[in-house]
């Protein structure tokens, strides 16, 4: 009599085990693996309890829906797309943030992520940030928008609670002359920055050319020339706040004894800076883009997302005003 041999059920090198590895292993049908997670009903007490155990054993977690709706698609591939080129899409730390959120999403369903700057029919849905030409066709989330989208789904965070708990902050420190760097697309930031000052004195609000480092300086500069100087400044990005700290320092001004200065967004680089700042969920934002493009590449409509929330990062930026020097 030959003996045959077992097929090995363990995993392969380089990946995680899969629903098919745990049915070899249990001795059951894929299906039944499936059934245990997601209809026990239709699956005896004992062998549930066995494929479950085994499952436990090697790792598995069981199906994600997110994956198994985005395997549903035509292509096997999505795309994260920005208002600009590849290269500034790369160089945004927030896109960046909100990249490595959907990356995580596509990873677990398998699928490839795709970054471009134009629309293309080569994919099965898109996450769009912040602006950008939308696609003709297929699936669409956009991240962040700077104004309500028409087209699509939308993943935002209460920036403007956010910047609102800033402006706040700032007026319960004891400060009473602020400037709001701002830019074109700030939208509701710059409502909630004028809701938490709640009129505490003179709000001068400077539109910068952009929400980068540069920018910054450039609009810091300008708020600083005021006479009488604010005591504090709110930028709406982190990006305005580096570059406002870098124009207080040429105007040798000290933060936060001269000039307090909060930012918006809390990307990398604002805690080596001591930045008192404003927590955006941006990778929260990307992993949430990807569960809802999920359901919409398998048909469904998912319900409007809520706003994620946001939170203010006290650091040391920030302080109360002190008297002007002579």
């Amino acid at each position: 009599m030959t003996s045959r041999k077992q097929p090995d059920a363990r995993p392969g090198p380089g990946r995680g085990p899969t629903a098919r590895d745990v049915a070899q292993a249990a001795g059951v049908s894929v299906a039944v693996v499936s059934y245990a997670f997601n209809r026990p009903d239709r699956v005896a007490t004992a062998t549930r309890e066995r494929v479950l155990a085994t499952a436990a054993a090697m790792g598995y977690r069981g199906p994600d829906p997110a994956a198994r709706a985005l395997r549903l698609g035509r292509r096997g591939a999505v795309a994260l797309r920005g208002p600009g080129s590849i290269e500034a899409l790369l160089a945004d730390p927030a896109a960046a943030l909100v990249a490595r959120g959907l990356a995580g999403a596509c990873d677990r369903a398998g699928v490839a992520l795709t970054l471009t700057a134009h629309p293309g029919p080569a994919v099965d849905g898109t996450v769009l940030f912040r602006a950008g030409e939308a696609p003709g066709a297929g699936a669409l989330v956009v991240v962040d928008p700077a104004a309500p989208s028409l087209a699509g789904s939308e993943v935002r965070a209460d920036v403007a609670a956010g910047a609102a708990a800033a402006a706040r902050h700032l007026r319960d420190l004891g400060h009473r002359d602020l400037a709001v760097l701002t830019w074109a697309q700030a939208g509701a930031r710059l409502e909630g920055a004028r809701a938490g000052w709640a009129g505490a004195g003179p709000l001068h609000v400077v539109m910068a050319p952009g929400a980068r480092h540069p920018h910054g300086v450039l609009a810091a500069g300008a708020a600083l020339g005021r006479r009488p100087r604010p005591t504090a400044v709110l930028a709406l990005t982190d990006g305005l706040a580096l570059g406002a700290l870098e124009a207080a320092e040429r105007a040798g001004l000290g933060v936060p004894g001269d000039l307090s200065v909060a930012g918006v967004d809390d990307l990398p680089g604002a805690d080596a800076a001591g930045l008192t700042t404003v927590f955006v969920p941006y990778r929260p934002m990307g992993e949430l883009a990807g569960g809802i493009l999920a359901a919409l590449v398998e048909g469904q409509e998912p319900p409007p997302a809520p706003a994620l929330p946001t939170g203010l990062v006290i650091r040391r930026t920030t302080g109360p005003p002190t008297p002007p020097r002579p």
